[in-house]
């Protein structure tokens, strides 16, 4: 019956076929006289497989799915992944297969053509293969293209562990191995450990599994100090790796002397033994690690200044995190703020305050590529954003800073106008979420953000934070501020986002917004087109006529650049204008000028005919006397 309803509902043709699993050979024989349309169940699936067959340069990316998307090939009835499997075995053209659903007995159909290719480069498997893995042996042994391996989520057992170590050896163009999520476990990881050694062009290890342990580490630490010179990824979030564990992991870490980045976060059991032999990691000489996550792992004061002589050392450093500790400003006052090369630093949910701010500070001023800050739910008050303002506003290249989930009122809001206004402010991005600021802080936000040009984001919740009218009104009037030509003209033409005010909320601003995801030159025009529907020209006055070709020209310059733009954005679907509009415009102003200076108008009209008058005159009189 649900066939029935999916063929009326697509009035798609299929054949339901019941019989066992069929051999490639089945495929190849009927491959030639096939028609698509009779041998699947779902019209979209028909689609791909003929952009499969005839091997379409566009189609390089294949989700396996139960779901009814254009980028998915839809696991339904029928024979679909059995054809599926040998046009896919065919393609050349096919990089990328993500499997996201299936049963196993629907697997070995899709395995038995995929061992005929050779051009993925990436394949996904997010369910549990169990015994039907072994079909999956000839496409990891025959394809020379696989660059990345990824088991993630699964139920992986030891015996298919076994073979995918066992074929890892035979394998020479692997460089990202990832098993995140999965059951790998200690047992797991001796068996990958050993074919490591084999894997030495190995870019990439992701062992974020849960469940591995001393024992897993001691053979990983031993693998990697003997056959891994590659290796620039490694890793461990989420493992249960206590002390001896990981310093017999440092061990061989310290001969991988390509290592960029180290993933160790949640992993509460290691303690300050065990962060002392990361730290001899940092001060070795062939070091050169530039990304280190060590989110929630208990590092308190104590820990984090036995950390902290390491990180002293490590000059590479561009992105920690630190986020999901108990360090307090004792512990952030040690080797951080000598990090001189740090891009990215992550610092929420700790339990920093005013003396951080300062530390920060420091690390400000010998730190200046420091392009990320996240602050998140800390205890920085108005005086720790304050003090953070003054680094800022001297030695500062920021482009995102996070204060959200502090105790920051408007006060401290006011204070970063100084940092708005200061000619090094690079900042794109603040986030304010959780922060009580009210009416007086969205005030503060608006005014100090005035003739800034580097915001383009702001978020916060207009409702968490209690914003009224009052408060809308002054991001309305940052946005363009209608009071005169002029003002719309300086108005803020840069913030293209803000997360917390709805179209509901202020029609206006989502107005403006929209406006500003146009260039600066051509949001501040609409802006003034938008808000002076009849713009005064009595201020040129005063300089005559000498204005109006100017004038002339700037209208000009608009229906040209609404011709250029305005059809082709869809950012500029607030714009209420027309070519036929902007002209009468144009009309308009120079009426205005005719009508506002008649006797300049008269008078110059009058010098001009006496001009041709005269030139007449003078040309009369040459000829009369050529003649003479």
């Amino acid at each position: 019956r649900a066939l029935g309803e999916l063929r009326a509902i697509t009035g798609s043709k299929f054949a339901i076929m019941t019989t066992g699993l069929r051999d490639y050979e089945y495929y190849e024989a009927r491959a030639k006289d096939v028609k698509l349309e009779d041998i699947t169940s779902d019209e979209l699936n028909v689609g791909i497989l003929a952009r499969l067959r005839d091997n379409d340069p566009t189609l390089t990316t294949i989700y396996l799915d139960d779901k009814y998307n254009e980028s998915d090939f839809a696991i339904l009835e029928g024979d679909d992944l059995g054809w599926f499997g040998y046009f896919l075995g065919k393609s050349k053209r096919m990089k990328e297969l993500n499997i996201f659903f299936m049963d196993n007995q629907k697997i070995e159909a899709l395995f038995g053509g995929l061992g005929h290719n050779r051009s993925i480069k990436e394949l996904n498997i997010t369910i549990s293969l169990g015994e039907s893995f072994h079909r999956l042996i000839p496409f990891l042994r025959n394809n020379d293209s696989l660059c990345n391996l990824t088991f993630y989520g699964s139920d992986i057992g030891l015996q298919c562990v076994r073979s995918i170590a066992l074929l890892l050896g035979q394998q020479s163009s692997l460089k990202r191995l990832n098993f995140d999520k999965t059951n790998l476990g200690d047992a797991g990881v001796v068996e990958i450990a050993s074919a490591l050694r084999k894997q030495p062009q190995l870019e990439e290890l992701d062992l974020s599994c849960r469940n591995i342990g001393r024992d897993g580490c001691v053979v990983l630490g031993r693998a990697l100090g003997l056959g891994s010179p590659n290796l620039a990824i490694l890793d461990l979030e989420n493992n249960i790796i206590d002390d001896e564990g990981f310093c017999a992991l440092v061990a061989g870490l310290k001969d991988c002397h390509n290592l960029k980045s180290l993933s160790l976060s949640v992993n509460g059991g290691i303690t300050q033994s065990g962060l002392r032999s990361l730290s001899s990691l940092f001060q070795s000489d062939h070091c050169r690690l530039e990304h280190l996550d060590l989110r929630q792992m208990n590092i308190d004061d104590d820990r984090a200044a036995v950390l902290s002589t390491g990180l002293a050392s490590l000059v590479s450093l561009k992105k920690l995190n630190l986020s999901r500790n108990r360090m307090s400003d004792l512990g952030l006052a040690g080797g951080l703020v000598n990090c001189c090369n740090i891009e990215e630093l992550d610092l929420s949910s700790n339990l920093l305050s005013v003396s951080a701010s300062r530390c920060l500070v420091t690390l400000m001023q010998r730190s200046p590529r420091l392009k990320s800050l996240i602050l998140a739910n800390n205890a920085i008050t108005d005086e720790g954003l304050q003090c953070l303002v003054d680094g800022m506003a001297q030695h500062c290249s920021l482009t995102k800073l996070f204060l959200s989930q502090n105790s920051i009122t408007a006060v401290g809001l006011r204070s970063l106008a100084r940092f708005f206004q200061c000619g090094n402010c690079r900042l794109k991005f603040l986030y304010l979420f959780g922060l009580d600021f009210g009416d007086d802080g969205a005030v503060a936000l608006a005014d100090g953000l005035r003739g800034n040009t580097s915001l383009q984001k702001l978020y916060f919740s207009a409702i968490d934070s209690n914003i009224t009218a009052r408060g809308l009104a002054a991001f309305s009037r940052l946005l363009c501020d209608t009071s005169s030509v002029n003002n719309s003209y300086l108005s803020n033409h840069t913030i293209v986002s803000i997360w917390g005010i709805t179209s509901v909320a202020s029609p206006y601003i989502a107005k403006y917004l929209n406006m500003n995801r146009m260039s600066q030159h051509f949001a501040a025009i609409w802006k003034i087109l938008d808000s002076h529907p009849d713009i005064d020209m009595e201020p040129l006055f005063r300089w005559k006529m000498k204005c109006l070709p100017l004038v002339v020209r700037w209208f000009e310059k608009v229906k040209m650049d609404y011709c250029e733009n305005v059809d082709e954005s869809s950012d500029c679907e607030n714009v209420d204008e027309s070519s036929e509009s902007i002209e009468c415009r144009q009309l308009s102003a120079m009426y205005k000028f005719v009508r506002g200076m008649p006797q300049l108008a008269v008078n110059g009209y009058r010098q001009q005919k006496m001009a041709g008058i005269e030139l007449k005159s003078k040309k009369r009189k040459f000829d009369q006397t050529l003649t003479l």
